[in-house]
Protein backbone atom coordinates (compact mmCIF):
# COMPACT_ATOMS: atom_id res chain seq x y z
CA UNK A 1 0.00 0.00 0.00
CA UNK A 2 0.96 3.42 -0.79
CA UNK A 3 1.84 6.07 2.27
CA UNK A 4 -0.64 8.58 3.82
CA UNK A 5 -0.14 12.05 4.85
CA UNK A 6 -1.67 14.13 7.82
CA UNK A 7 -4.13 16.79 7.36
CA UNK A 8 -1.97 19.38 9.76
CA UNK A 9 1.95 19.14 8.37
CA UNK A 10 1.65 16.70 5.36
CA UNK A 11 4.00 14.29 7.29
CA UNK A 12 4.30 11.25 5.01
CA UNK A 13 2.60 8.02 7.19
CA UNK A 14 4.42 4.94 5.84
CA UNK A 15 2.64 1.43 5.34
CA UNK A 16 4.01 -1.30 6.88
CA UNK A 17 6.87 -3.14 4.75
CA UNK A 18 6.70 -0.13 2.16
CA UNK A 19 9.25 2.21 1.01
CA UNK A 20 11.88 -0.41 1.27
CA UNK A 21 16.08 1.47 1.62
CA UNK A 22 13.79 4.83 2.12
CA UNK A 23 12.80 4.93 5.30
CA UNK A 24 15.88 7.47 6.21
CA UNK A 25 15.14 10.05 3.15
CA UNK A 26 11.50 9.67 4.25
CA UNK A 27 12.26 10.03 8.13
CA UNK A 28 14.30 12.58 7.34
CA UNK A 29 11.70 14.80 5.20
CA UNK A 30 8.76 14.19 7.79
CA UNK A 31 11.74 15.74 10.46
CA UNK A 32 12.67 18.57 8.25
CA UNK A 33 8.86 19.11 7.97
CA UNK A 34 8.11 19.63 11.49
CA UNK A 35 11.23 21.42 11.97
CA UNK A 36 10.01 24.03 9.49
CA UNK A 37 6.54 24.27 11.08
CA UNK A 38 7.83 25.02 14.12
CA UNK A 39 10.39 27.20 13.05
CA UNK A 40 10.20 28.25 9.73
CA UNK A 41 10.68 31.80 8.31
CA UNK A 42 9.41 32.93 5.04
CA UNK A 43 9.64 36.79 3.67
CA UNK A 44 6.66 36.54 0.81
CA UNK A 45 5.93 38.70 -1.24
CA UNK A 46 2.35 40.10 -2.04
CA UNK A 47 2.87 42.79 -3.96
CA UNK A 48 0.13 44.34 -6.21
CA UNK A 49 -3.89 44.00 -5.83
CA UNK A 50 -4.27 40.32 -6.61
CA UNK A 51 -4.72 37.26 -4.02
CA UNK A 52 -2.25 35.22 -3.28
CA UNK A 53 -2.45 31.40 -1.99
CA UNK A 54 0.49 29.98 -0.09
CA UNK A 55 2.35 26.80 -1.90
CA UNK A 56 1.04 23.26 0.00
CA UNK A 57 2.47 19.96 -0.56
CA UNK A 58 2.85 16.87 0.85
CA UNK A 59 6.23 15.99 2.94
CA UNK A 60 7.52 19.04 2.01
CA UNK A 61 9.05 21.41 4.59
CA UNK A 62 9.98 23.71 1.93
CA UNK A 63 6.38 24.89 0.76
CA UNK A 64 5.51 28.28 1.53
CA UNK A 65 3.04 27.15 4.02
CA UNK A 66 4.90 24.95 5.98
CA UNK A 67 6.48 27.85 7.43
CA UNK A 68 5.55 28.72 11.41
CA UNK A 69 6.46 32.99 11.16
CA UNK A 70 5.19 34.61 7.44
CA UNK A 71 6.44 37.80 6.48
CA UNK A 72 4.22 39.62 3.92
CA UNK A 73 6.34 42.02 1.96
CA UNK A 74 5.81 44.43 -1.19
CA UNK A 75 3.74 47.66 -2.14
CA UNK A 76 0.21 47.10 -2.05
CA UNK A 77 -2.16 48.56 -5.35
CA UNK A 78 -5.36 47.06 -3.74
CA UNK A 79 -6.93 44.74 -0.87
CA UNK A 80 -6.27 41.26 -1.21
CA UNK A 81 -6.59 38.01 0.27
CA UNK A 82 -3.54 35.80 1.58
CA UNK A 83 -5.22 32.29 1.72
CA UNK A 84 -4.03 29.12 3.79
CA UNK A 85 -4.39 25.65 3.60
CA UNK A 86 -7.91 25.08 5.24
CA UNK A 87 -6.33 22.81 8.19
CA UNK A 88 -5.93 23.25 11.65
CA UNK A 89 -2.81 24.81 12.43
CA UNK A 90 -1.27 28.18 14.10
CA UNK A 91 1.23 30.73 12.42
CA UNK A 92 3.09 34.21 13.53
CA UNK A 93 2.17 36.59 10.97
CA UNK A 94 4.20 39.93 9.68
CA UNK A 95 2.35 42.43 7.79
CA UNK A 96 5.07 44.60 6.65
CA UNK A 97 3.50 45.68 3.25
CA UNK A 98 3.14 49.42 2.36
CA UNK A 99 0.18 51.32 0.15
CA UNK A 100 -3.19 52.60 2.11
CA UNK A 101 -4.55 49.02 1.42
CA UNK A 102 -5.56 45.70 3.37
CA UNK A 103 -4.28 42.59 3.94
CA UNK A 104 -6.58 39.72 5.04
CA UNK A 105 -5.68 36.18 5.73
CA UNK A 106 -8.26 33.28 5.16
CA UNK A 107 -8.62 29.84 4.99
CA UNK A 108 -8.52 28.73 1.05
CA UNK A 109 -12.26 28.35 0.38
CA UNK A 110 -13.61 30.53 3.44
CA UNK A 111 -12.81 34.62 2.57
CA UNK A 112 -15.45 35.27 4.52
CA UNK A 113 -14.12 34.15 7.77
CA UNK A 114 -10.17 35.62 7.25
CA UNK A 115 -9.01 38.62 9.91
CA UNK A 116 -6.98 41.44 8.61
CA UNK A 117 -3.74 42.43 9.68
CA UNK A 118 -3.01 45.87 10.40
CA UNK A 119 -0.28 46.98 8.57
CA UNK A 120 3.00 47.01 9.86
CA UNK A 121 1.79 44.33 12.99
CA UNK A 122 2.74 41.19 14.45
CA UNK A 123 0.23 38.71 15.51
CA UNK A 124 -0.72 35.08 16.14
CA UNK A 125 -3.54 33.24 14.17
CA UNK A 126 -4.24 29.87 14.14
CA UNK A 127 -7.17 28.20 11.43
CA UNK A 128 -9.59 26.04 12.94
CA UNK A 129 -10.20 24.89 9.28
CA UNK A 130 -12.72 26.62 8.22
CA UNK A 131 -12.05 30.33 10.43
CA UNK A 132 -9.19 32.30 10.86
CA UNK A 133 -8.91 33.48 14.62
CA UNK A 134 -6.63 36.31 16.17
CA UNK A 135 -5.13 35.93 19.41
CA UNK A 136 -4.76 39.54 19.70
CA UNK A 137 -8.37 40.47 18.66
CA UNK A 138 -10.27 40.72 21.37
CA UNK A 139 -9.12 37.21 22.95
CA UNK A 140 -7.41 38.12 25.82
CA UNK A 141 -9.25 37.70 29.27
CA UNK A 142 -6.16 39.55 31.53
CA UNK A 143 -3.08 40.71 30.27
CA UNK A 144 -0.58 41.99 32.84
CA UNK A 145 3.41 43.87 31.64
CA UNK A 146 6.13 44.31 33.81
CA UNK A 147 6.82 48.08 31.77
CA UNK A 148 4.30 49.50 29.21
CA UNK A 149 1.89 49.04 26.54
CA UNK A 150 1.99 51.83 23.75
CA UNK A 151 -0.58 51.20 21.30
CA UNK A 152 0.25 53.15 17.71
CA UNK A 153 2.47 56.35 18.39
CA UNK A 154 0.01 57.98 20.57
CA UNK A 155 -0.40 55.99 23.72
CA UNK A 156 1.58 54.34 26.24
CA UNK A 157 0.64 52.24 29.26
CA UNK A 158 2.80 52.38 32.04
CA UNK A 159 3.01 49.74 34.40
CA UNK A 160 2.49 52.18 37.44
CA UNK A 161 -0.82 53.53 35.88
CA UNK A 162 0.57 56.42 33.96
CA UNK A 163 -1.29 57.10 30.53
CA UNK A 164 0.87 58.91 28.56
CA UNK A 165 -1.33 60.07 25.45
CA UNK A 166 -0.79 63.15 22.53
CA UNK A 167 -4.55 62.82 21.60
CA UNK A 168 -7.75 61.79 23.30
CA UNK A 169 -11.49 61.60 22.11
CA UNK A 170 -14.98 61.23 23.90
CA UNK A 171 -16.52 62.63 27.03
CA UNK A 172 -14.99 60.46 29.14
CA UNK A 173 -18.76 59.62 30.33
CA UNK A 174 -17.41 55.96 31.63
CA UNK A 175 -14.48 57.00 33.38
CA UNK A 176 -14.54 57.10 37.26
CA UNK A 177 -12.35 58.04 39.87
CA UNK A 178 -10.99 60.13 36.74
CA UNK A 179 -10.39 64.19 37.14
CA UNK A 180 -9.48 66.82 34.44
CA UNK A 181 -9.75 69.87 37.65
CA UNK A 182 -8.39 69.55 40.84
CA UNK A 183 -10.94 69.42 43.32
CA UNK A 184 -11.86 73.19 44.02
CA UNK A 185 -11.10 74.57 40.85
CA UNK A 186 -14.24 76.85 39.83
CA UNK A 187 -14.90 77.12 36.30
CA UNK A 188 -17.80 79.56 34.28
CA UNK A 189 -20.85 77.51 32.66
CA UNK A 190 -23.73 78.56 30.52
CA UNK A 191 -25.96 75.87 31.31
CA UNK A 192 -28.73 75.34 33.30
CA UNK A 193 -27.09 73.14 36.35
CA UNK A 194 -23.80 72.26 37.33
CA UNK A 195 -22.10 69.40 35.18
CA UNK A 196 -21.44 66.46 36.92
CA UNK A 197 -18.22 66.17 39.40
CA UNK A 198 -19.18 70.47 39.85
CA UNK A 199 -21.44 72.19 42.27
CA UNK A 200 -22.72 75.44 41.94
CA UNK A 201 -21.47 78.70 44.26
CA UNK A 202 -24.32 80.06 45.71
CA UNK A 203 -22.36 82.83 47.47
CA UNK A 204 -24.63 85.94 47.32
CA UNK A 205 -21.35 87.83 46.32
CA UNK A 206 -21.22 86.46 42.86
CA UNK A 207 -24.77 86.78 42.12
CA UNK A 208 -26.27 89.14 39.34
CA UNK A 209 -22.13 90.02 39.05
CA UNK A 210 -20.93 90.87 35.64
CA UNK A 211 -17.31 89.60 35.13
CA UNK A 212 -13.97 91.66 34.99
CA UNK A 213 -11.20 90.89 32.91
CA UNK A 214 -7.80 90.97 34.79
CA UNK A 215 -4.43 90.78 33.90
CA UNK A 216 -3.42 90.17 37.27
CA UNK A 217 -4.85 88.26 40.39
CA UNK A 218 -8.34 86.88 39.69
CA UNK A 219 -10.76 85.50 41.88
CA UNK A 220 -11.93 89.30 43.58
CA UNK A 221 -15.23 91.10 43.85
CA UNK A 222 -16.16 94.48 44.18
CA UNK A 223 -19.43 97.06 43.17
CA UNK A 224 -22.69 97.11 45.16
CA UNK A 225 -25.08 97.77 42.14
CA UNK A 226 -26.40 94.13 40.38
CA UNK A 227 -26.75 93.75 37.14
CA UNK A 228 -30.28 94.16 36.57
CA UNK A 229 -30.99 97.33 38.38
CA UNK A 230 -28.28 98.80 36.53
CA UNK A 231 -28.75 97.84 32.93
CA UNK A 232 -32.14 97.39 32.51
CA UNK A 233 -35.73 99.33 32.56
CA UNK A 234 -36.18 103.06 31.30
CA UNK A 235 -33.51 105.62 31.86
CA UNK A 236 -34.69 108.08 29.53
CA UNK A 237 -34.96 112.39 29.82
CA UNK A 238 -34.92 115.20 27.29
CA UNK A 239 -33.62 118.37 26.67
CA UNK A 240 -33.20 120.27 23.28
CA UNK A 241 -31.13 123.03 24.66
CA UNK A 242 -29.10 124.05 27.60
CA UNK A 243 -30.24 126.90 29.27
CA UNK A 244 -28.16 128.88 31.84
CA UNK A 245 -29.12 131.16 34.96
CA UNK A 246 -26.90 134.18 35.28
CA UNK A 247 -29.18 136.47 37.78
CA UNK A 248 -26.70 135.84 40.93
CA UNK A 249 -23.46 137.20 38.96
CA UNK A 250 -22.26 139.64 39.72
CA UNK A 251 -19.26 141.77 38.04
CA UNK A 252 -16.86 143.85 39.65
CA UNK A 253 -14.11 146.56 38.20
CA UNK A 254 -11.41 149.02 38.54
CA UNK A 255 -9.86 149.83 35.41
CA UNK A 256 -8.76 153.21 33.72
CA UNK A 257 -8.11 154.82 30.49
CA UNK A 258 -4.41 156.25 29.25
CA UNK A 259 -3.96 159.50 27.72
CA UNK A 260 -3.94 160.32 24.16
CA UNK A 261 -3.13 163.31 22.08
CA UNK A 262 -4.68 164.12 18.88
CA UNK A 263 -2.57 164.29 15.68
CA UNK A 264 -4.14 166.86 13.06
CA UNK A 265 -4.92 163.33 10.99
CA UNK A 266 -7.10 161.95 13.88
CA UNK A 267 -8.79 165.27 14.12
CA UNK A 268 -12.49 165.76 13.03
CA UNK A 269 -12.53 167.21 9.28
CA UNK A 270 -13.51 171.37 10.75
CA UNK A 271 -13.17 174.77 9.43
CA UNK A 272 -12.31 178.10 11.51
CA UNK A 273 -13.55 181.85 10.17
CA UNK A 274 -11.52 184.69 9.61
CA UNK A 275 -12.02 188.53 10.77
CA UNK A 276 -10.39 189.44 7.51
CA UNK A 277 -12.30 189.71 3.83
CA UNK A 278 -10.17 189.73 0.61
CA UNK A 279 -11.43 192.23 -1.83
CA UNK A 280 -10.10 192.49 -5.46
CA UNK A 281 -9.60 196.18 -6.89
CA UNK A 282 -8.26 198.17 -10.36
CA UNK A 283 -6.02 201.36 -10.32
CA UNK A 284 -6.97 203.75 -13.22
CA UNK A 285 -4.43 202.74 -15.12
CA UNK A 286 -3.41 199.78 -16.92
CA UNK A 287 -1.99 196.68 -15.24
CA UNK A 288 -3.15 193.65 -13.48
CA UNK A 289 -5.61 193.76 -10.86
CA UNK A 290 -4.58 193.87 -6.91
CA UNK A 291 -6.17 192.92 -3.96
CA UNK A 292 -6.87 195.08 -0.78
CA UNK A 293 -7.21 193.75 2.84
CA UNK A 294 -10.32 194.90 5.00
CA UNK A 295 -12.12 193.97 7.91
CA UNK A 296 -15.22 192.31 7.25
CA UNK A 297 -17.77 189.85 9.54
CA UNK A 298 -15.97 186.92 10.51
CA UNK A 299 -18.56 184.32 9.04
CA UNK A 300 -18.16 185.78 5.61
CA UNK A 301 -14.47 184.27 5.06
CA UNK A 302 -13.62 180.30 6.13
CA UNK A 303 -10.38 179.16 6.60
CA UNK A 304 -9.18 176.00 4.45
CA UNK A 305 -10.52 172.62 5.66
CA UNK A 306 -7.95 170.14 7.99
CA UNK A 307 -8.40 167.24 10.15
CA UNK A 308 -8.61 163.83 8.55
CA UNK A 309 -11.20 161.96 11.00
CA UNK A 310 -8.98 159.42 11.90
CA UNK A 311 -9.11 156.60 14.42
CA UNK A 312 -6.84 156.69 17.36
CA UNK A 313 -7.18 154.73 20.95
CA UNK A 314 -6.46 154.74 24.78
CA UNK A 315 -4.45 152.18 26.53
CA UNK A 316 -7.02 150.25 29.12
CA UNK A 317 -5.62 149.16 32.70
CA UNK A 318 -6.80 147.76 36.03
CA UNK A 319 -8.67 144.51 36.82
CA UNK A 320 -11.96 143.03 36.70
CA UNK A 321 -13.53 140.07 38.69
CA UNK A 322 -16.73 137.84 38.18
CA UNK A 323 -18.54 136.28 41.25
CA UNK A 324 -21.58 134.69 42.05
CA UNK A 325 -23.46 131.31 40.70
CA UNK A 326 -23.98 129.52 37.53
CA UNK A 327 -26.63 127.12 37.61
CA UNK A 328 -28.34 124.95 34.77
CA UNK A 329 -31.48 123.15 35.21
CA UNK A 330 -31.43 121.06 32.41
CA UNK A 331 -32.13 117.30 33.05
CA UNK A 332 -29.74 114.29 30.98
CA UNK A 333 -30.79 112.20 28.38
CA UNK A 334 -29.54 108.75 28.83
CA UNK A 335 -30.83 105.90 26.38
CA UNK A 336 -31.99 102.76 27.47
CA UNK A 337 -29.33 100.19 28.26
CA UNK A 338 -31.13 96.74 28.43
CA UNK A 339 -28.64 94.99 27.20
CA UNK A 340 -28.60 91.55 26.18
CA UNK A 341 -26.89 88.67 28.13
CA UNK A 342 -27.06 85.15 28.86
CA UNK A 343 -27.40 83.05 32.20
CA UNK A 344 -24.32 81.73 33.92
CA UNK A 345 -23.14 80.06 36.64
CA UNK A 346 -19.98 79.38 38.36
CA UNK A 347 -19.31 76.39 39.44
CA UNK A 348 -16.72 74.47 41.86
CA UNK A 349 -15.36 71.15 41.54
CA UNK A 350 -16.06 68.25 43.86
Amino acid sequence: MASTYTDSLKLELMETGANANTWGNNTNTNLETIDAFNAGYLAKSVAGSSNVTLTTANASPTSEASNKVIEFTGALTGNIYVFLPAVENNYIFFNNTSGAYTLTVAPDGHAANGVAITQGAHTIQYCTGDTIVDLFANSFGNLSVKNQIKVGDNITLYANGTIATTNLVGNGAGLTGVGEFASGTEALFVQTSAPTGFTTNTNATLTECCLQVVSGTGGGTGGSDTFSTVFTGSKTASATSVPFNIASLSISQSLSAGAHTLSTPELAAHTHSSPIKVTPFTKNWRGPTQAQLIYGSPASTPTNATGGGGSHSHSLSGSASLSGTLSSPISASIPSMDLKYADSIIATKD
